[in-house]
């Protein structure tokens, strides 16, 4: 069985792949410098016309263009510390979510509806779901053979990452590819849920374009919370205390370990260590245990690349009144949720780093 298919992508001509392409919107604090230029300009415009036109004038200038037979790319992230090579191809969203393609997050119904828009809207995927395999030693071995050879694009965006891509095309190279390929049984989504959903809910028949990882190269960042609740700060902290120690502390911890959350509220911080340890994970405590209980009327999802000073600063600016810091979850603990086709809290876990939009894209 072949769960990852080669396909005909469309992608920038290789002068222009640094500016057409982009970090997701989440890696800036301030999009303004960089909001008008390539898919960026797309990905943040409210009108959907708009991106529509921009987008068809980039294929109307040749800046983006076809490829002419199908093929794989191999992608590869990485910077001094850190470098993750995986696989870009088609899967069959028809394997979605049985024995084979496993979610592991729930979604938001408007989330879902806006992301069916903007593929609709441009007819177009601009950038990859992401996913994960676990490891396979022979596969990963030909990979690094390939990215041994010169890439079509190799540059470092804006996310601080250098990040490269190589085509198999070759009949020798896909045919290996295939065979390696054939050995992975079970694809974990790991970013991208609201995107699936959003081609389901299209009732059109679409190939997601994935990229794919071993799962020992996968970093996972903790996804904070900021909240505006409407209870007082003594209610908030009576409910937290049915469940968890509360003890005030002065600087974050500079890594969480599981079953303990931290806090920040009224200029300060506070360490939460649950009371009665049990095998949920902490995003999910979190969201059962407080959350669901502090009548919250706006929340934010805020990732761990921030650091803690931006929670922080946005409790500070009276935007919302309190922030959560969580442990990360590691990949291992997402692949047995999906395993046992149990789903997490939406926005639980924040994949780092990422490949960017519209450097591999694929016409729906």
């Amino acid at each position: 069985m072949l769960l990852i298919n080669p396909f005909k992508a469309l992608r920038p001509v290789k002068k222009q792949a640094h500016k057409i392409s982009a970090p997701n919107p989440r890696y800036f604090n301030n999009l303004k410098p960089y909001s008008k230029i390539g898919y960026l300009k797309i990905l943040t415009s409210k009108n959907l016309n708009k991106s529509k036109k921009y987008f068809q004038n980039m294929k109307n200038r040749k800046l983006i263009n076809k490829e002419i037979k199908d093929c794989y790319y191999i992608y590869k992230i990485s910077n001094k510390t850190h470098q993750q090579v995986g696989i870009l191809g088609k899967i069959d969203l028809n394997k979605y979510d049985n024995k084979n393609i496993l979610g592991h997050e729930e979604t938001f119904k408007n989330r879902v509806i806006e992301r069916k828009k903007q593929l609709l809207n441009i007819s177009t995927q601009i950038g990859p779901i992401y996913t994960t395999y676990k490891h396979n030693k022979n596969l990963n071995d030909y990979l690094k053979k390939i990215t041994k050879s010169k890439p079509i694009y190799s540059f470092k965006s804006l996310d601080k990452f250098d990040h490269q891509v190589w085509i198999a095309d070759e009949e020798k190279n896909l045919n290996s590819l295939k065979n390696f390929i054939k050995k992975i049984n079970k694809i974990y989504i790991c970013d991208g849920h609201h995107r699936i959903q959003g081609m389901i809910k299209s009732n059109k028949k679409i190939s997601p374009m994935i990229i794919a990882f071993p799962h020992n190269q996968i970093k996972i960042l903790d996804y904070n919370r900021v909240l505006k609740s409407k209870l007082s700060s003594e209610k908030i902290i009576n409910i937290i205390n049915n469940n968890f120690k509360i003890k005030k502390i002065k600087n974050n911890s500079k890594s969480l370990k599981k079953g303990c959350l931290e806090m920040y509220m009224n200029n300060q911080w506070y360490s939460l260590k649950q009371i009665r340890n049990n095998n949920k994970l902490d995003v999910t405590i979190l969201h059962e245990n407080i959350i669901s209980k502090i009548k919250a009327k706006k929340i934010e999802f805020i990732s761990g690349i921030n650091g803690s000073s931006f929670l922080k600063k946005l409790v500070n600016s009276k935007k919302f009144n309190i922030a959560f810091r969580l442990c990360p979850t590691n990949i291992s603990s997402v692949m047995k949720i999906a395993d046992k086709k149990r789903f997490m809290p939406p926005k639980s876990t924040w994949f780092h780093p990422k490949p960017l939009d519209g450097l591999i894209c694929s016409e729906l």
